[in-house]
């Protein structure tokens, strides 16, 4: 029988971070938006339509959001990197996540946004 992977999105998610290569860029928290994307299998919470059955989507933004404003990141890769393994760690059922980094970049007033976006599974964290 062939894995079934669902998806919960969590789009959106606003942060205050330290990044920037240069550390006067660092010095100022700057504005981040998250999308992470849990794979999971959600048969059983679509069939029971009980709670307990699919992620705790509340824990997993409260992780993501601490690890990304707790931490201190010269990247936005390593900013990315930290709210995956995040979201893997608060809660068990996630087998793999997808996140969007996104920014501002203070160093490039053209440019709109950077954007690092990446996958991690249990088998790659």
């Amino acid at each position: 029988m062939a894995a079934v992977t669902d998806f919960i999105h969590l789009e959106g998610i606003r942060c205050h971070a330290k990044v920037g290569v240069p550390s006067r860029e660092r010095g100022k928290r700057q504005g981040i938006e998250l999308d992470v994307t849990l794979e999971l299998d959600l048969r059983a919470a679509a069939r029971t339509d009980d709670v307990r059955r699919t992620a705790d989507y509340r824990a997993v933004e409260r992780k993501v959001r601490e690890a990304v404003e707790e931490g201190e990141f010269r990247l936005l890769e390593r900013l990315a990197e930290a709210a995956a393994r995040a979201a893997l760690a608060a809660d068990r059922r996630v087998r793999a996540v997808r996140v969007r980094a996104a920014k501002r970049p203070a160093v490039m007033p053209k440019t709109a946004r950077v954007v690092a976006d990446l996958r991690r599974s249990r088998r790659s964290a």
